[in-house]
Parts: structure tokens; sequence; C-alpha cells
């Protein structure tokens, strides 16, 4: 073999070397906040009781909460004396994205559990269950009675939301005014009681939030129609699908004691209008959501 013919082989050996790249299996997040000791979490800033922002505009919710439950358990499992958080922003549009590029590694939120295969992403376990109601000024009852069919009721909405598509297949004649943003069930509150709309309509957990921040005098001046929702919506964390291992894990922090203390600790107020959807919802045969 001559110098030439050897030149030309080490010269493809090399080539293919580097234009062949060895196919690896993605690290796990375990082993990768193992290495790294970070743990990344979406949490959301407009679905009060979940997440929000407060009157000092610092994040608080449900969802921070769990975050410090989270990272305890997670440092026992590890056996790391120190985890870092870093908190990224989620929204209505970005939270499965930030899922599915690896920004974070779960976001927690009022997110409905369903099939969602092609966005790279599952669900954990439930961790709530909620349904679709309106919020309404007490005096209004009459009109909302449930053999009437709304014509010519103003119902804000949260634009592009399960609930939006619910309310105006239930109710076609109704009049629907759309609010957006991350501040739109708070304003739709707002608008709610300056009388500009009849009704807001969302998913029952985050309209008694935002009425107890708005301080509402839910129960007595505003009530929830009807009084049994117009579905069952079962919430989840958003995760991953190619980690199993960290799936594991975190539906294994979702039945820890200390998560449910959480919620009896956010709900206290409305423990019973909160019961009535837990009960209602573990009735229902289990569906997923379109």
């Amino acid at each position: 073999m001559n110098s030439r013919s050897l030149l030309f082989i080490l010269t493809l050996t090399l080539f293919l070397s580097v234009s062949t790249p060895v196919k690896t299996q993605p690290q796990s997040i375990l082993n990768e906040i193992f290495s790294t000791g970070l743990l990344k979490i979406g949490i959301r800033e407009d679905t009060v009781p979940f997440g929000y922002r407060d009157s000092n505009n610092n994040i608080a919710g449900v969802c921070l909460d769990f975050v410090y439950i989270f990272r305890e358990i997670l440092k026992e499992k590890l056996n790391k004396k120190i985890i870092s958080t870093h908190l990224y922003k989620s929204t209505l549009f970005n939270r499965f994205e930030l899922v599915s590029h690896g920004i974070v590694h779960l976001e927690c939120g009022p997110n409905i559990i369903r099939d969602l295969e092609q966005l790279n992403v599952m669900f954990s376990n439930p961790i709530f269950s909620t349904g679709t109601q309106l919020l309404i000024n007490k005096k209004k009852y009459s009109m909302f009675d449930n053999k009437n069919s709304l014509a010519e009721i103003n119902i804000g909405v949260l634009n592009n939301t399960n609930s939006q598509r619910l309310v105006q297949a239930k109710y076609p004649v109704a009049n629907f005014i759309k609010f957006q943003g991350i501040t739109g069930i708070s304003r739709g509150i707002q608008a709610l009681q300056g009388e500009k709309i009849d009704a807001f309509a969302s998913d029952s957990v985050l309209l008694i939030g935002e009425a107890i921040i708005q301080e509402l005098n839910l129960g007595k001046k505003y009530i929830l129609m009807p009084k049994i929702p117009l579905n069952c919506e079962k919430y989840g964390l958003i995760l991953p699908n190619n980690d199993s291992q960290w799936q594991e894990f975190v539906n294994s922090v979702i039945i820890d004691t200390k998560l449910s203390n959480i919620f009896n600790k956010w709900f206290n107020e409305v423990h019973h209008e909160i019961e009535v959807l837990e009960n209602f919802c573990h009735s229902q045969p289990n569906q997923n959501q379109e």
C-alpha cells in the first residue's frame, strides 16, 4: 500500500468518525440535578392561588409552597445538603415548550391532564380536581336558572381556554366577553364587580382564589353557579415524557402528606366549596380532556 492510499483511508476514517455522531440517551433529570445542584421549575403568575404576584410583587401561591417541599424531599433523595432553585415564568402559551425544550424540569400550575404526546410532554398524577362554573352576583341568581338559555347574558371568559369552549357550547346564545393576558381573570372579576358583565366563567378553584384575593364576599354576595360544575378537570404537573425515573419521583412527592397540608392551608376559608368539587370529580369516570 502506497503512502497516497494510506492517507486516503486515514482521511476517510476521520471523516466518518466526525460526521456520524454516536447517539446517547438523554441524562436523567435526577442525575442532572445531582451534578448541577440546580432545580428548574416553571410557575404561572396569573393563576391565583397556584401562582401569582402578591401586593409586594413577590411570587406566591400553592406552587411556590410545593417547590419548597419538593426541594427538601429531593435533597433527601439525592443526599445533597444544598439544591438551588431557579423559577421561570410560565404562561398559558409557553408552559409546554418550557418543559419539552428542557428549560425547566417541571411546570406547576392549573394544567388539565390530557393526551399531549405531540408536544413531547406528559402529566404527573393528579394534584387537584376542579370544574367549570360561573361566578355571579347573588342578586342575579334568578337569571341563571339551569333551564334558562342565558340569552342576552354577558359572560366573561378567558380567551383560548377549555372553560371558554365549554360554556360557549353550553350557552350558545349568551354574549361572551373575552379577556386575555396574565391579568385576564383578575380584570374579568373586576368587570363583574363593576356590573360590566353578568358572570365570569373559569375553573372553580381559580374563581375562588381570585375572589379571595379581591376580597369578594364569597358565599353571600357572590356565588358559584351551577352548584354542580359543568365538568370535571384534574390538574397535573407538566413533565418531560422520556424520563420515567423523574416521573416516578415526582409522583411519590405528590402523595406525600406534606403536600395535602399545602392545599388545606390555601383553601381553609372555602373548605366546603372545595370538598363539594373534589367529591364530584372523584365520582366521575376518568377521561382525557380535549
